[in-house]
């Protein structure tokens, strides 16, 4: 078990940074799947947290959560989150290795623009109007 989580926040007293269109996964039980450790937080937004099978906390008070999709974990803080099976494509749904999205899954088209510009997610596709919650690639 990590102490840290699977993504620890360090950040400065001074931050705007964003977090967004992510798929976080974590398989192992008592795995924070966000821990704060600095002064202040990011904010996520668009992404998909998804815990271990009997639940994975989010041990982050400093940080800002919009328009997240959350299974087996949960912010209570995100006023517009989505709690559902985000319906990964991998066989596996307790250690998934491939986070694309399957047809009907509830996160495709359900995120906000996240910046002006940008037309492009990580792995260089298009990102829909409105864009899909975390990494999706297209299928």
């Amino acid at each position: 078990m990590s102490p840290y989580g699977v993504v620890s926040v360090v950040c400065a007293a001074t931050t705007a940074t964003l977090i967004y269109g992510n798929t976080i996964v974590t398989a192992e039980a008592n795995t924070a799947l966000v821990s704060d450790n600095g002064p202040t937080g990011v904010t996520f937004r668009n992404n998909i947290f998804v815990g271990a099978s009997g639940g994975s906390p989010i041990n982050d008070t400093r940080s800002v959560y919009e328009n997240s999709l959350y299974w087996r974990t949960s912010q209570p803080r995100d006023t517009s989150a989505l709690t559902a099976d985000p319906l990964l494509a991998s066989a596996s749904p307790t250690a998934p290795r491939d986070v694309r999205l399957r047809a009907g899954s509830p996160a495709l088209g359900t995120g906000v623009p996240v910046a002006d510009g940008i037309t492009r997610d990580y792995f260089g596709n298009r990102i829909p109007t409105p864009p899909n919650l975390g990494a999706d690639q297209d299928r």
